[in-house]
C-alpha cells in the first residue's frame, strides 16, 4: 500500500534573521531606552551654526555638513522656494521620460564648468552617483581597487560591478602600488578613493596615487563630497589641491554638504557621461532630482563661485577649532578639512563623550563601528564658515572636558 501522507518540508531558515537578530539593532535600541541615543537625533530648524533641536534646547552645532552655512542662507532658500512654484514638488519620473527640467541641464552644465570636465551627470543621491560610475565600470577580470577606509558607498557600488574589487590598505601607497604591480597584464584596473574621508577628515595622497595610475594604466575615481567647497583654490576639493585634478577620471559629489542640497552628480568626460546615462541604474531608473533640491544646489554651487570668502573663513574656522582642542589635550586627527575626528575609542567612551558634549550644549556626531574599525571611535566634529570665534572656543572646550570625562574624569568638566 502506498503511503500518501504528506511530506513536511524540512525546517527553514528564516531570511530576514539577520534583520531580526541584529546585535547593532540591539545596541541602539538599548541606547534608546537608556537615553543615551546617539542617531536620528531630532532637530527642529535648519542646521545652523546655533542649531534649535526637538527638545527645545538650541546647541552649538559641530555635527552637520553644512560647511559653508548655506543650508538656511537666504539665496539658497528663494532659489528653491521660485523652483518649488514654478515645477511643483517632484518631477514624477526618470531623466530618460519627463524628469529634465531646465534647472537639471544647467546645473549639470555649471558643473561641469566649475570642474573643467566635458560633462557631468546629475544623480538623486551621492551614494547613487558612486553607483552609477563605478557598477558600469570594470568587465569580468578587471579589477577596482578600493581604499579600505573608503565611504560606504564606494564598496557597495564596486562590488557592484562586473569586475572584482580589491581593497588597499588605508591612504598606503605602498600597498596600493603592491596590488597594481600583481594584476594581470591585460585587466583594466580603476582606483577609488575618498578626497577627503568623511569620518576622520583626512585627506588620500592623490599626487602619490595619481602617479601610480598613470604607471599603470589604470583609472582614477575621486569622491569629493567633503572636499567640495573646502579644499582647493576655487573649492574643488583634495584633487585640486593636490594639484591632479586634471588627472583624475571621475569625480563624485554629494550635494548635501557644501551645496546644502540633496543630490549627487559625477563629472568626467562625454563619453563617460553618455555611458552612464545609457546603462547606471540610478539614472535609468531613478525619480530625477526634485526641482527644489536642484535649484537649491544650483544657487549654492554659484555662491561658491563668486564669494570665495565662505570658504576662506571655513579654512579659519577649522584651524581654529584644531588649536582649541589641542590646547586642552584632546588633539585631533590630523588634516586640513572641514571635518575633525577627536579620538574616543570604545564605544562606549565614544557614547559618553557624546552624550556628554550633548547635555552641554554642543552637538556632534558619535561614529562606531561598523563605521570604525571596532576600538577606534571618535567624536565627529564638522565647523562651518557661519561659525564664530566666540562659539568655536565655547564648543572645543566643552568637547574636550567631554572626552576627558568619559575617558574618567569628572562630570564637572563638562559644565558649560
Amino acid at each position: 500500500m502506498l503511503d500518501v501522507r504528506p511530506v513536511r518540508p524540512a525546517a527553514r531558515r528564516d531570511a530576514f534573521a539577520p534583520l531580526l537578530d541584529n546585535p547593532r539593532a540591539e545596541m541602539m535600541r538599548r541606547h534608546v531606552r537608556d537615553g543615551v541615543a546617539t542617531h536620528s537625533v531630532p532637530a527642529a530648524g535648519a542646521p545652523q551654526a546655533v542649531t534649535l533641536f526637538a527638545d527645545g534646547r538650541s546647541r552649538v552645532n559641530l555635527g552637520t555638513n553644512n560647511y559653508l552655512g548655506l543650508a538656511g542662507d537666504r539665496q539658497v532658500v528663494e532659489a528653491a522656494v521660485a523652483a518649488l512654484r514654478q515645477y511643483g514638488t517632484s518631477t514624477s519620473g526618470s531623466r530618460i521620460l519627463n524628469g529634465t527640467t531646465r534647472l537639471h541641464l544647467t546645473l549639470e552644465q555649471e558643473l561641469a564648468d566649475h570642474y573643467g570636465t566635458e560633462a557631468a551627470v546629475l544623480t538623486s543621491a551621492g551614494v547613487n552617483a558612486n553607483v552609477a560610475v563605478l557598477s558600469t565600470a570594470g568587465a569580468p577580470g578587471d579589477v577596482l581597487l578600493v581604499d579600505a577606509h573608503a565611504h560606504a558607498s564606494l564598496h557597495a557600488a564596486a562590488a557592484a560591478s562586473p569586475g572584482t574589487v580589491v581593497r588597499f590598505r588605508h591612504n598606503s601607497v605602498e600597498s596600493l602600488a603592491g596590488r597594481l604591480a600583481r594584476l594581470a597584464p591585460d585587466a583594466g584596473a580603476v582606483v577609488v578613493v575618498d578626497g577627503v574621508y568623511s569620518m576622520t577628515g583626512e585627506s588620500a595622497p592623490l599626487a602619490e596615487i595619481a602617479d601610480l595610475c598613470t604607471r599603470y594604466s589604470a583609472r582614477l575615481v575621486v569622491d569629493e563630497a567633503h572636499g567640495l567647497g573646502v579644499l582647493g583654490e576655487r573649492g574643488r576639493g583634495a584633487a585640486e589641491a593636490a594639484g591632479v585634478l586634471d588627472r583624475v577620471d571621475a569625480v563624485t559629489l554629494a550635494f548635501s554638504k557644501s551645496l546644502a542640497s540633496v543630490g549627487g552628480a559625477v563629472m568626467t568626460s562625454a563619453a563617460v557621461a553618455d555611458g552612464i546615462r545609457a546603462t547606471a541604474l540610478p539614472y535609468v531608473f531613478s525619480a530625477s532630482n526634485d526641482p527644489a533640491a536642484v535649484a537649491a544646489a544650483l544657487a549654492s554651487l554659484r555662491v561658491l563661485r563668486r564669494e570665495p570668502q565662505r570658504m576662506a573663513r571655513l579654512g579659519e574656522n577649522g584651524a581654529l577649532l584644531r588649536r582649541v582642542l589641542t590646547e586642552h589635550d584632546v588633539p585631533p586627527v590630523p588634516g586640513r578639512g572641514a571635518v575633525l575626528a577627536v579620538p574616543t575609542g570604545e564605544d562606549e567612551v565614544t557614547v559618553a563623550a557624546w552624550n556628554a558634549a550633548h547635555e552641554a550644549g554642543v552637538y556632534t556626531n558619535a561614529v562606531c563601528y561598523p563605521a570604525v574599525p571596532r576600538g577606534q571611535g571618535v567624536l565627529r566634529l564638522a565647523v562651518m564658515a557661519t561659525h564664530t570665534e566666540e562659539q568655536l572656543r565655547l564648543a572645543g572646550e566643552v568637547v574636550a572636558a567631554a572626552v576627558r570625562y568619559a575617558r574618567g574624569g569628572t562630570a564637572r568638566e563638562t559644565a558649560a
